[in-house]
């Protein structure tokens, strides 16, 4: 049994906000949760200073933050079976300098490796990500354990329910990403432009409620204004979302078709807004009898959903040197 003493800090950064959390994880289970949420401009590290002054992080916490997935880069590639453990971020390192014709020094990666034998890697240009580090520190923050890719701050959240080859769905507050599983493990990324938030706000608009009230209305059996306006700017998003499937499969796992998926699980933040999501894609044959909504496995009071997977991620990191990574 884990036990950790230590307060993990937790910093998401999206396209119009910063927020964090600070948390203490003993014996598997967080507690004493702080949650600050600051908007943004263009002045990222002024808002930065503000988390941090509110939080008040210790020079001793586990950091853990997020990343643009915009500057992520993921690719699929197949590994040798004499590869060990070891061995494997050499190899990888090796093939995408050889790929991108970069050396090694530019570009910062991480991967994971799936069971059917390929690679699952995340790579972005060393100098992003050190500018991404640095707003941090410079704002007062100490330095980051670990830097993910956004997205998995929600795979964190959930798990894969079936073995067989899957699809997860996920839209969010600033990007919506397809995600490939098999045997339970992640083997392909692609994101697309679709963005709750920007949904939600035309919605506002059109409307005059608020993101509250929407939530509300969402609530009522009848059909009625807001569900009228939110599915007449969705509409095509099913169709959307199969495109990118195809495309995904057909990279990650040439020769297949999306009619070999067994299951497609929808996964949405803010979550009270994906059965009705789900409802649209029903309407879809590709998805029609093989779509389930997916939902956080652990939550707590006070504390969203994105800012929750960052808080268990750090809480992973008990014993480990600092070491930032994708």
């Amino acid at each position: 049994m884990q036990i950790f003493h230590k307060m993990i800090t937790a910093i998401d950064q999206g396209k119009n906000w910063v927020q964090g959390a600070r948390a203490r994880k003993f014996r598997g289970i967080l507690s004493r949760p702080t949650f600050v949420s600051v908007r943004k401009d263009e002045n990222v590290v002024e808002h930065l200073r503000e988390l941090n002054s509110k939080l008040r992080p210790d020079v001793e916490d586990i950091v853990v933050t997020n990343f643009p997935m915009e500057e992520v880069l993921f690719n699929t590639m197949d590994v040798p079976k004499e590869i060990r453990k070891s061995e494997l971020r050499s190899y990888v390192t090796a093939e995408m300098s050889r790929i991108l014709n970069l050396s090694s020094s530019e570009m910062a990666l991480d991967c994971l490796r799936n069971p059917v034998g390929k690679a699952l890697v995340m790579v972005t240009k060393a100098r992003r990500l050190n500018e991404w580090v640095s707003n941090l520190t410079t704002a007062g923050f100490p330095l980051p354990d670990v830097v993910i890719p956004d997205v998995f701050k929600y795979l964190q959240l959930v798990k894969v329910p079936v073995r067989e080859t899957c699809v997860l769905i996920f839209l969010t507050y600033d990007y919506s990403a397809v995600i490939t599983c098999v045997a339970g493990s992640p083997l392909g990324i692609r994101t697309f432009s679709h963005s709750v938030e920007e949904t939600l706000s035309i919605v506002s608009e059109e409307t005059g409620l608020t993101k509250e009230e929407i939530a509300q209305e969402f609530t009522k059996t009848d059909v009625n204004n807001v569900r009228s306006v939110f599915e007449s700017i969705v509409i095509d998003l099913p169709y959307a979302v199969e495109r990118e499937i195809i495309f995904l499969l057909s990279s990650v796992m040439p020769g297949s078709s999306i009619r070999d998926v067994a299951r497609f699980y929808l996964f949405c933040d803010p979550s009270d807004f994906a059965p009705h999501y789900a409802k649209l894609f029903e309407t879809v044959e590709t998805f029609q009898g093989r779509l389930q909504t997916l939902r956080a496995e652990i939550s707590v009071k006070g504390l969203p959903i994105s800012i929750l997977g960052l808080l268990l991620r750090g809480g992973e990191e008990f014993g480990k040197n600092k070491l930032v990574q994708v």
